[in-house]
């Protein structure tokens, strides 16, 4: 017999339907089809056991036993899950093969195969990877089956992170407990390997955000007058201007002088012109990346946005696996885009959208993904007013995202160049679009990704392009106006959910320490998405809302 062991019950469901054409036998706690048999997890269904198991000393809390000592890792039956798991264990023994159908992340994989190790199984394991749960797209899974000992390591980084997460969090909450009784303290104080960091970068940034003091500094624009145009420039501060430590001017009076020189006298433009270019249409998403723009935009926390995908995955089979943490797709959903386009375009919100499936955007690249890819549609589209209305929002971000990759990349004309007077050299930057491309699909909502390509700074100021395209260098004119304009420096802003999963990402930013900073960089070098980042696509939402839950830290959406 060969047993299925889905790591839910719903993806059980779709396993049987496939192996039965939608017509498996239920029977208690699995399914039956033909000579095999699909059964499922629910979540963990073992759990470490207590520390005084391994040593009843540690059922009091003593500094004296700090580091407690717990390996190897003891397991037991979950008590609420105890009549599940002894039919799957008995199941297992059954087995001549079993087929592992955990979900393809990290979690998934230590999650059957802590199960299988504990029924202590020795006979032919095979693993299957399912990220699209329609009928076709897990018929393809199942034909492709692997070694379940080719996902080993996996397995083992796995285990290794949570008995270290196991070990580290219950020493250091309860060395920290003790000491803040010993003063008092009446409660237990939680410490996390991952949490606590990311509570201490909370903190950091709101201790940074108090403790701003604001100062002022100073930007000087000129109307210029060129050969009959007339356009703004910024002035780029020279050694001499007394700057802060982000180079802008903090000295108005040194500034107004520099002004009132440059007023009415004779300007000559130099380093100037006009380049052809192009804006790509961005990544599909990844969950954090989707995470990020849910709370921007609608404000709903990683959390929810979470609990939305799962849904939009297991109940409607409308999207691909949604705990993703690569932004890449494959050749093969290349070839598969077309029909999935098609099926996009037959709804109403989608069918005027311009696609070319012929278009291959940077996304289809096979040597970036892993065991997951982007997050995109199925060929199962659902109804849009069938969903709730966050479900629909979600899928319609994820729709969108989607269809971009099949549209023309954003093309505009860029004039850059500067301006001599008196001096002093002025910048200025203007652009025009050509062909607006995929943006077209964002409407009103573009504000991302123009933060992604957006250059400018204090250093520039923007004009408008008709008035510089023409300009060449030596061209003489004159500069009509001057003006000074007085800025305040604003404080570090405190995090929102969608800036913490940002920073989550490139945490090692954050870390003075050289040797820690490189071990996180380095642990992340072949995945593009993070950057020395803490904690996993599936877990950061969860961490949030543990720090919630024990009232280490609020959200205060007047801020």
């Amino acid at each position: 017999m060969k047993l299925y062991i889905a790591e839910k019950p719903a993806l059980a469901l779709d396993i049987a339907n496939a192996l039965t054409d939608g017509k498996p036998s239920k029977k208690n706690g699995y399914f039956e089809c033909g000579e095999d048999k699909v059964t499922w997890c629910i979540g963990h269904l073992l759990k470490s056991v207590d520390p005084e198991a391994y040593n009843p000393s540690y059922k009091q809390w003593k500094q004296d036993d700090l580091p407690l000592n717990l390996f190897p890792l003891q397991y037991e039956v979950i008590p609420d899950k105890a009549d599940h798991t002894r039919n799957v264990i008995n199941l297992i023994k059954e087995a001549d093969e079993i087929v592992h159908g955990g979900d393809p992340d990290d979690e998934g994989q230590l999650l059957v195969d802590e199960l299988i190790l504990f029924a202590g199984y020795t006979k032919t394991v095979k693993r299957v990877l399912i990220s699209d749960n329609t009928p076709n797209a897990v018929k393809k899974s199942l034909a492709n089956l692997r070694d379940n000992s080719d996902f080993f390591g996996i397995y083992q980084k796995t285990y290794a992170r949570t008995a270290g997460d196991l070990l580290y969090g219950l020493s250091m909450s309860r060395a920290y407990t003790i000491a803040a009784q010993a003063k008092g303290y009446q409660g237990v104080l939680s410490v996390g390997r991952v949490q606590t960091p990311i509570l201490g970068l909370i903190v950091r940034r709101w201790l940074a955000n108090q403790a701003h003091t604001s100062s002022f500094f100073y930007t000087l624009d000129g109307t210029f007058t060129v050969g009959g145009n007339t356009f703004t420039a910024r002035l780029k501060p020279s050694e001499d201007l007394l700057k802060d430590d982000k180079g802008r001017v903090i000295d108005k009076a040194a500034i107004d002088r520099v002004g009132d020189r440059c007023k009415g006298q004779a300007a000559t433009v130099r380093d100037c012109a006009v380049k052809e270019k192009e804006t790509t249409p961005p990544l599909p998403f990844n969950l954090i990346k989707l995470q990020q723009h849910m709370n921007k935009r609608f404000g709903l926390t990683a959390a929810q946005t979470l609990e939305i995908t799962q849904a939009l995955r297991e109940k409607y089979k409308a999207i691909t696996y949604n705990r993703s943490d690569c932004n890449y797709l494959s050749d093969e959903q290349f070839a598969d885009a077309p029909n999935i386009l098609a099926a996009l375009k037959e709804k109403p919100e989608f069918m005027h959208v311009a696609t070319e499936p012929g278009i291959k955007s940077k996304a289809f690249d096979d040597s970036k993904i892993s065991a997951h890819t982007a997050i995109i549609p199925t060929i199962n589209v659902p109804d849009i007013s069938a969903l709730s209305d966050l479900e629909a929002k979600v899928y319609q971000a994820i729709a969108r995202q989607y269809l971009m990759q099949f549209m023309r990349n954003k093309k505009y004309l860029e004039a850059t160049g500067s301006v001599d007077v008196a001096g002093e050299v002025f910048s200025y930057k203007a652009k025009t679009t050509v062909d607006p491309g995929f943006e077209t699909l964002l409407k009103g909502s573009s504000s991302e990704n123009k933060e992604e390509n957006d250059e400018s700074s204090d250093d520039e100021v923007g004009t408008a392009f008709e008035s510089v395209s023409e300009l060449k260098a030596g061209d003489s004119g004159s500069c009509r106006e001057t003006s000074v304009t007085e800025k305040k420096t604003t404080p570090p802003a405190l995090f929102t959910e969608a800036t913490l999963l940002a920073a989550l990402v490139r945490i090692a930013d954050f870390v003075s320490d050289p040797v820690i900073k490189k071990l996180l960089k380095d642990k992340d070098r072949d995945n593009e998405a993070e950057h020395g980042g803490i904690g996993t696509s599936a877990t950061r939402s969860a961490i949030i809302e543990t720090l919630k839950t024990r009232n280490f830290i609020t959200l205060d959406k007047s801020k």
